[in-house]
């Protein structure tokens, strides 16, 4: 009887073993290869990285690669989703980012290229960064991480409006913006340097709606030089000079400046277009006094992304 009872407990000892060794060889099994077995595989360790893009202004995965690092290696990716297998069991700083035209990503800065008279690129593409996540991989485990992309290009629209008629007083404004941030970290979105470099300003004679500061003129289609240019920032030190030049019909020309700390200061944290409006008014024939009398910010609201 004891004999007995001792081959059962060892046939169910022996049963035990060999299901314990099924289950660990299981394990060890990578998802897209049910046939591989390496013996070395519990070592290592998985990440799966999803990425929201609902808050950039494309508002989905662009359509061609982007990039995610983990700590110092980088990754060529596609899609929302990706995987990311036989990783050491250690911790990582996970981000991603995608790196448009007109911008260079060397060492984690970001510095957008010039154009060919030396000031900085009017137009570069959007450029997206995730925020740093942490994560930890443990050996035979997947570790998922969720990154939500932001942009870290943002656009400023200037409009300056004129009474009607005075299209043909004036006959070119061009501008420019200095203080303007050419590079950044995108780990944190810090400014690198505090050199100030100078955007020029592509304005462009139009007729828009009138929506500044004098009454009699709202709802009008009125004269107004526009642009839209985009910024990866500002120099924090700097009080982003607006520098105008205006040319009459007679052969004169005036210069203006304004100030435009206020309505660009923290726009690393807005979302939409930044738009900027400014009145131009002529005061006598001779066009020398003509001043710009105001300037307000028509809409720097958060709205959804398009």
């Amino acid at each position: 009887m004891k004999k007995h009872i001792h081959n059962i407990l060892l046939s169910m000892a022996t049963l035990l073993a060999l299901a314990s060794c099924v289950k660990d060889n299981l394990l060890l099994l990578p998802d897209d290869d049910p046939d591989y077995f390496n013996p070395n595989e519990w070592k290592m360790g998985s990440m799966v990285v999803k990425t929201d893009w609902s808050r950039t202004d494309q508002g989905t995965v662009p359509t061609d690669n982007y990039y995610i690092l983990l700590n110092d290696n980088t990754y060529t990716v596609s899609g929302a989703t990706n995987t990311f297998r036989h990783l050491h069991p250690e911790d990582y700083k996970v981000i991603a980012f995608y790196d448009p035209t007109g911008i260079t990503i060397a060492n984690n800065v970001a510095t957008v290229n010039k154009e060919s008279d030396g000031t900085l690129l009017r137009m570069p593409g959007m450029l997206t960064v995730s925020d740093y996540q942490d994560a930890k991989v443990m050996r035979g485990d997947t570790t998922y991480v969720n990154l939500t992309m932001r942009q870290l290009v943002h656009e400023v629209k200037v409009t300056i409006y004129m009474r009607p008629g005075d299209e043909q007083t004036v006959t070119n404004i061009t501008g420019s913006i200095d203080g303007i941030a050419q590079a950044v970290d995108i780990t944190n979105g810090t400014v690198v340097s505090d050199y100030n470099s100078i955007i020029t300003l592509p304005l462009v004679l139009t007729y828009v709606p009138y929506n500044g500061t004098e009454e009699t003129l709202k709802g009008q289609q009125v004269p107004a030089y526009t642009c839209t240019i985009r910024i990866i920032d500002i120099i924090p030190s700097s009080t982003q000079p607006l520098e105008l030049h205006i040319t009459y019909s007679d052969g004169s020309e005036e210069k203006q400046t304004i100030n435009l700390e206020n309505i660009l200061d923290g726009i690393n944290k807005k979302e939409d277009t930044t738009e900027v409006g400014l009145d131009l008014i002529i005061n006598d024939e001779m066009h020398i006094n003509s001043t710009i009398i105001d300037w307000h910010i028509v809409d720097e609201g958060h709205h959804d992304v398009k």
